[in-house]
């Protein structure tokens, strides 16, 4: 398998199974508005979570090896930023979080950077 994207009407995931390219500095999801999202939509909460990729979790050998990054940008900024949990903490498989952002113009994704990959395979990404 290769990594690849998943968008639809209430989700936008990324599953990681290979070391992303160097040249493109990793393998993202494609960017969320989430203020959008709650405007147009009418959604109240947006969830992002990291997952193992298998079919039954429960018997999971839990051995991904990988650093998911959630990253945002305001608008007229150059690139993107990595987030930071306020408590320090650090995002790892099995998190399922609402993220709280009603902020104009700024945009969110996730991803592997290329350097962050060793083995397994996760899905990662938004869902409203």
């Amino acid at each position: 398998m290769a990594n690849s994207r998943t968008s639809g009407p209430f989700k936008e995931y990324a599953t990681v199974d290979t070391a992303p390219v160097d040249s493109e500095l990793g393998y993202f999801t494609g960017e969320v508005d989430l203020r959008k999202i709650r405007k147009e939509k009418g959604e109240r909460q947006v969830y992002f979570s990291i997952r193992e990729y298998e079919e039954d979790s429960s018997a999971a050998s839990d051995t991904s090896a990988m650093t998911v990054t959630l990253q945002f940008q305001c608008e007229g900024d150059a690139g993107w930023q990595d987030y930071v949990p306020l408590d320090g903490s650090a995002l790892a498989v099995g998190n399922r979080v609402s993220i709280e952002d009603s902020g104009a113009a700024v945009k969110w994704r996730a991803g592997v950077k290329w350097y962050e990959y060793t083995s397994g395979s996760i899905t990662f990404g938004f869902d409203w």
